[in-house]
């Protein structure tokens, strides 16, 4: 074997090593990116398990998502103008909000714009 052969046949084996290690780069990216996948979707049903459970929420949350204050709220539940819901199974009454009727509550107190205001007194 001449030395041109044995350089022949070193290039087509080390051309051959890196195709196989390509070849199983590639399945471990395959593999990576199911395994990502999963890791997605777990994560996301577990968000969203965890939405639904913190459908109920409290006071504090409230003041988070409404801005307004604590004693507010209470002004406002004990005036029926905020949706709510109390506790009365302990000695002392707790009070609970959805979270989705509260948003609900947000959204029902838009102010229109000065057009939609003219629009509908036939100014426009």
């Amino acid at each position: 074997m001449n030395l041109q052969n044995l350089s022949s046949h070193i290039f087509f084996a080390s051309l051959n090593f890196v195709q196989m290690k390509r070849k199983k780069q590639n399945q471990e990216d395959d593999n990576f990116s199911k395994l990502k996948d999963v890791i997605y979707e777990t994560i996301n049903s577990c968000l969203s398990q965890n939405k639904e459970i913190t459908e109920i929420i409290g006071i504090d949350e409230v003041c988070k998502i409404t801005g307004l204050s604590k004693h507010t709220i209470y002004k406002k539940t004990s005036n029926h103008e905020i949706p709510h819901y109390k506790n009365t199974l302990s000695k002392r009454s707790v009070l609970r909000f959805r979270r989705s009727e509260i948003e609900n509550w947000i959204l029902q107190h838009r102010i229109g714009t000065v057009e939609e205001y003219l629009s509908s007194q036939g100014c426009l």
